[in-house]
């Protein structure tokens, strides 16, 4: 019988907010900053889901993506000069 905690591992997730989510998306986190999604896991015995997470600054984490208010990190926008001169 499987146990409670047992999980699997899902390619992709409806987050709301930010849309679909998968593993190699950056996402920013209010206090733990930019990270890189890991990977994403539903448990068996249940429809909850946990986004794993690895910060720049604060490592890797589990985090239920319904409370962990989770953005898209903003791109800068370089003009077309930008890109062609860049060093």
């Amino acid at each position: 019988m499987p146990s409670k905690l047992d999980g699997k591992e899902i390619e992709s997730l409806a987050v709301s907010g930010i849309g679909e989510v998968t593993p190699g998306m950056k996402v920013v986190h209010p206090i733990f900053g930019l990270g890189e999604v890991e990977g994403i896991f539903e448990f068996v015995q249940s429809d909850d889901n946990i986004i794993r997470i690895n910060f720049e600054n604060h490592g890797s984490k589990s985090l239920v993506p319904e409370y962990a208010k989770l953005t898209i990190p903003k791109m800068k926008k370089i003009s077309f000069l930008g890109r062609l001169f860049k060093k």
